[in-house]
């Protein structure tokens, strides 16, 4: 039976890791450089309330993702906000301005209830508007000249430019959609008026809907829905229902063809709480964004106190509770009578009710319909086509706004584009004088085997680089001084675990074995002291990684990682290459891979020597 020669491995893993590193450089995804290697600016944030009470884990983690999605919007190169005991750090690479970075995230977000002056709309024009435009105004008989918009304002009593949506675009098939199943019954097993249907707008699979939470009574503490007379859904002189779905549909495409691409979004410092917005919402699953016209704000955060997301009949929904009092409830009621009539400062959406837009940090998370005038503070329910995850950000923002952080800057540093560039040049120098030293010891030590260590560090650069690539690319990790030193420890790393192949083959050797065979037999003994050792390392990376925080991080990674593609071309390339060099002609003299031969043993032949 013929041994294998170990020449299919080894040249599957030097082509797979060397294309790897090559299309990584054709695609131009090359190491994102932490701060302290191209410069930026570094804050630490301690967040604080009001009344010095307790921070929340999730307080913390609501504060930290609303930080990231300001830094997104300016657009800063792979940005790292992580939280670290009670603060939040933020490192910007590239930044340059101090006060510029405190502005954007060491600011004050609140949560705000904003009424809805008009459907909302994509901020993208979909594909083959006109025609559907002219498909939907033929099926509804509109009139030419007559648009949506105008048809929308003259059925609520609106004047002619209000609730205008100049700069509103559409895009696919998304909907304007009323439940028009509300009955103002009380409810007993389930909540008032679940809504189906989808493409609703604010990043919503479906219209959302503030309903009295499932009772067998109606709360005593809340007005009895059936009592109040729900206002019906105007009529207008063309005798379009304004409430169908193929009417929110032509509405939000003529706002997208007839869209001013002037008229931008609030700015963060324009967004007062006692002015009219436009805000967009949180993308949707499909990335698409909506705009809102609101108004100025009726209710804000401190008025609740709590909120869940709960299972409910096999749907999602979300329970917020409301602070009793003046400045809780009642004033949520305030509002909540002004947009179940459809008053002009919470007109009706496309229907009889209003809609109270749930705002964070100046986006739309959603935008729900009121169908009572009023509730107990324990008694609502917002419900929707949620899934868990979306009921539970729900919650954790209306939690949240129940108890702002003010964020008090405690260090801001500035690390210089020269200082960053002179980093990674000493350490670049220093990595590849070790280099330089580690390839002349091991050629002068162990010849053939060296020079096979030494294309296993090539291989392991090939796929270190393409791994780094490819995570700085798709999940912004970035490389920092501290990840350098982690990558030329693992040098060690990788050196150990040849040294320790080689000095079991020598020892192999030197007891007698015959060189070519003591080859594979002294690689499956010395394997399993090598799955020890980088064992050992990896579990030393991976404690130091989750106890620690920052650089030292950095450090844990990029030697765990370094750890296990040591492992893998111990493998998969260190012992075929030694297989294959050995059983060639070159393996008729051992000396030439460093491995002294024993004069009483025939090394080629296996017999003594008489």
């Amino acid at each position: 039976m013929t041994k294998k020669s170990g020449a299919l491995p080894l040249v599957l893993t030097t082509v797979l890791s060397i294309g790897a590193c090559i299309a990584v450089l054709i695609a131009g995804w090359s190491p994102v450089l932490g701060l302290d290697l191209q410069g930026g600016v570094s804050v630490v944030l301690e967040p604080r309330t009001e009344d010095d009470s307790t921070i929340t884990k999730e307080s913390l983690e609501q504060t930290r993702a609303i930080i990231q999605k300001r830094v997104d919007k300016v657009g800063v190169a792979e940005p790292e906000i992580s939280i670290q005991g009670n603060n939040i750090v933020v490192e910007l690479p590239g930044a340059k301005d101090q006060r510029q970075v405190l502005d954007q995230v060491g600011r004050t977000a609140e949560l705000r209830f904003r009424p809805v002056l008009a459907p909302p709309v994509s901020t993208e024009v979909p594909e083959g508007a006109e025609d559907d435009i002219a498909e939907l105004r033929a099926k509804l008989n509109i009139p030419e000249g007559v648009t949506a918009e105008q048809i929308y304002n003259e059925t609520l009593g609106l004047g002619q430019n209000a609730g205008a949506t100049d700069g509103i675009v559409a895009e696919g098939d998304s909907q304007i959609i009323v439940d028009d199943s509300t009955t103002g019954s009380t409810p007993t097993s389930a909540p008032a008026g679940d809504a189906t249907g989808e493409g609703t707008g604010g990043g919503q699979k479906a219209p959302l809907q503030t309903t009295a939470a499932p009772t067998t009574a109606a709360p005593a503490d809340a007005a009895d829905p059936a009592t109040t007379t729900i206002p019906e859904v105007p009529t207008n002189q063309y005798g379009v229902d304004i409430s169908s779905e193929d009417f929110g549909k032509l509405y939000q495409l003529e706002a997208a063809v007839n869209a001013d691409v002037n008229q931008p979004v609030t700015a963060p410092e324009d967004d007062k709480a006692d002015q009219p917005v436009t805000l967009l919402s949180a993308p949707d699953a499909d990335g698409v964004q909506y705009k809102y016209s609101l108004g100025p704000t009726l209710v804000t955060g401190k008025s609740i106190e709590d909120a869940t997301a709960s299972l409910y009949n096999g749907q999602w929904v979300v329970l917020p509770t409301f602070r009793a009092g003046a400045q809780g409830i009642d004033l949520f009621n305030q509002a909540a009578s002004l947009c179940y009539s459809g008053a002009e400062t919470c007109p009706g959406v496309l229907g009889a009710q209003g809609a109270l837009a749930v705002v964070l940090d100046g986006e739309v998370l959603s935008a729900p319909t009121i169908n009572a005038p009023s509730f107990g503070r324990s008694d609502i329910n917002i419900s929707g086509d949620f899934d868990q995850e979306e009921a539970k950000i729900l919650a954790d923002a209306l939690k949240f706004g129940s108890l702002p952080l003010t964020l008090d800057p405690q260090t801001v540093q500035t690390v210089s584009a020269t200082l960053g560039e002179g980093a990674l040049r000493s350490g670049i120098i220093a990595g590849l004088i070790g280099l330089a030293v580690v390839v002349v010891y091991m050629i002068a030590y162990y010849r053939l085997l060296g020079l096979i260590t030494i294309g296993a560090l090539v291989v392991t650069g090939s796929v270190l680089w393409a791994v780094v690539g490819v995570l700085g690319e798709q999940q912004g990790l970035a490389l920092t001084l501290a990840g350098i030193v982690g990558i030329v420890v693992s040098v060690g790393v990788s050196l150990d675990s040849s040294i320790v192949y080689f000095e079991n083959l020598k020892e192999d050797v030197a007891a007698g074995k015959n060189f070519r065979r003591a080859v594979e037999e002294s690689f499956s003994q010395a394997w399993g002291t090598i799955v020890k050792a980088d064992v050992s390392q990896l579990i030393g990376a991976v404690i130091l990684y989750f106890l620690s925080t920052g650089a030292v991080r950095g450090f844990a990674f990029y030697l765990a990682l370094s750890t296990l593609i040591d492992l893998l071309l111990a493998y998969v390339f260190i012992r075929p290459a030694t297989l294959l060099a050995v059983r060639s002609r070159l393996g008729d003299s051992p000396s030439r891979f460093g491995v002294p031969v024993p004069p009483t043993v025939d090394q080629v032949k296996g017999g003594v020597l008489s």
